[in-house]
């Protein structure tokens, strides 16, 4: 189980300050839609600097003009993008075309896709690709969790899961991740760590957390 740390809804300065403090604890640290739709790419490169080597995800939702938008973010220092599977089939295949040309990663967000969509994706793209159950913000708190979404299409792939996780859910997650037999499973966790009154704290905790439900 690898842990993905979501920058979201911040101010820039402290998205570099909780940046510096969770990358020793980050498999991945997302720099999200809001971050780069208010700073741009500047601030996806800057998060890439204070990560200490920690991978850096930006996270586009791109609906269109896949090479543009997946140059950039690959230029910016971005280690992997996220491409919306409501997107044409055209454009989530030339994410995947121009992940594979710079040897980076693309995620594909499954988030408002039906069940027989999010099945044919997963039998349609390459085994790299990471596919990502996502319950959205405006639909968190609802009837609908992200292990909801997840079905037989995720066996033996590489999946994400975000939308309101907290330490609490781990343990389901870990779960998942042995019946699915799963290649890679990246918990996505925001606010539960960068709204703590101790975001170092809460980072290494759901990181110790993570490693030792992996292990058993």
């Amino acid at each position: 189980m690898r842990i993905q740390i979501a920058l979201d809804r911040l101010p820039h300065p402290d998205a570099i300050q909780i940046a510096t403090e969770i990358a020793p604890y980050a498999d991945v640290i997302e720099v999200g839609t809001s971050l780069i739709k208010a700073y741009g790419m500047p601030i996806v490169t800057e998060v890439a600097a204070v990560g200490a080597g920690t991978r850096v995800l930006a996270d586009l939702k791109t609906a269109d003009d896949a090479t543009t938008e997946f140059t950039l973010a690959y230029d910016a220092g971005a280690w992997s993008a996220t491409v919306l599977g409501l997107a044409s089939p055209t454009t989530v295949q030339t994410c995947v075309r121009v992940a594979g040309e710079r040897g980076r990663e693309v995620v594909v967000d499954l988030m408002e896709l039906a069940a027989d969509r999010r099945t044919q994706l997963a039998a349609e793209l390459p085994q790299p690709v990471v596919l990502a159950a996502h319950v959205p913000k405006d639909a968190q708190g609802g009837a609908v969790s992200p292990a909801d979404l997840i079905g037989e299409w995720a066996r033996g792939r590489r999946l994400a899961v975000a939308g309101g996780l907290t330490i609490a859910d781990l343990p389901t997650m870990a779960e998942l991740e042995r019946e699915l037999e799963l290649v890679e499973l990246r918990v996505i966790v925001g606010s539960a760590v960068t709204k703590a009154p101790d975001v170092r704290a809460a980072a290494a905790d759901l990181h110790e957390r993570a490693a030792n439900l992996s292990s058993t």
